[in-house]
């Protein structure tokens, strides 16, 4: 049965209970507690849900990031996620979630789009990373999200409560996402597409491989629209290029003779491709 009558959606992650907002902070019936911080986000990650002292991306990574999306490398690819998510999205009274939310900049590009439309005034916009420094970040670039630090595989959000759930890059679980969707909710999933940075593999990896295009979420979903994204960017100088890397899994792995050849290069070109995937919960 499908939550009607929210004002809030987070529940306790330790004994699943509706947290109520009380002043500064989240409180569930069995009294636990959780601080919203002095930048307004809440953290309802327990210790016992993380891998590492600190989970996640780290501050380097995110002032990267940030830096690099300012830029506007990524915006055609922006609006077209939130073409996406408008055209299945309702009228009104709308709760989305981004999950794994990273430092903001689409959540905050689709709440600018949305508000823009004289029919979607009243959408609750909520953000969730398993990265403090993430959503530190997050917080800073749009004060008006709703924004928490918390795990894609256990996430502090009631049952049946949200219309759009979009999982950009970023790891989840099916059975997650349904859980917390209502009964005609969406599931926006965004994946590389198969030219997806491959000139930059090229330089990084003596064989690089293409990716491959994966339809994982069969249980529980049906697929109802695959879009895809493909242009080329052209990055300006060798931070960007640096920034491009700290955003990509490559950044874990990258050896020193990688390294070296990348910081021969002081200007470069590459593809970015990017699929759409919109399922409906079944």
């Amino acid at each position: 049965m499908e939550n009607k009558t929210l004002k809030n959606i987070y529940k306790c992650p330790v004994c699943d209970l509706p947290l109520i907002k009380l002043g500064k902070q989240y409180v569930c019936e069995k009294k636990h507690s959780y601080d919203i911080s002095q930048k307004n986000h809440v953290n309802l990650l327990l210790a016992n849900q993380k891998k590492t002292k600190d989970p996640g991306d780290n501050k380097e990574m995110m002032e990267n990031r940030r830096n690099f999306l300012n830029k506007g490398y990524y915006s055609k690819f922006s609006e077209g996620l939130n073409e996406a998510i408008s055209f299945y999205l309702k009228s009104s009274g709308q709760y989305i979630l981004d999950a794994g939310c990273g430092e903001g900049y689409f959540l905050s590009m689709l709440k600018n789009k949305l508000s823009n439309e004289a029919d979607r005034k009243d959408i609750n916009y909520y953000g969730i990373d398993i990265s403090k420094s993430a959503i530190k970040y997050a917080t800073e670039r749009d004060k008006a999200i709703n924004y928490a630090v918390g795990s894609n595989f256990n996430l502090p959000i009631l049952d049946n409560c949200l219309d759009c759930v979009i999982r950009n890059f970023a790891p989840g679980e099916a059975n997650e996402f349904n859980r917390v969707l209502k009964d005609d909710g969406k599931l926006i999933i965004v994946t590389p597409g198969v030219e997806h940075l491959f000139e930059l593999k090229e330089r990084l990896y003596e064989i690089p491989r293409k990716h491959e295009v994966k339809d994982d979420f069969k249980e529980g979903f049906e697929l109802i629209d695959h879009r895809q994204i493909q242009y080329n960017i052209d990055l300006k100088d060798s931070e960007d290029i640096e920034n491009l890397i700290t955003m990509t899994p490559y950044y874990w792995s990258i050896t020193n003779e990688m390294r070296s050849r990348i910081n021969e290069l002081k200007a470069f070109t590459t593809t970015l491709h990017f699929n759409i995937f919109v399922y409906i919960k079944a």
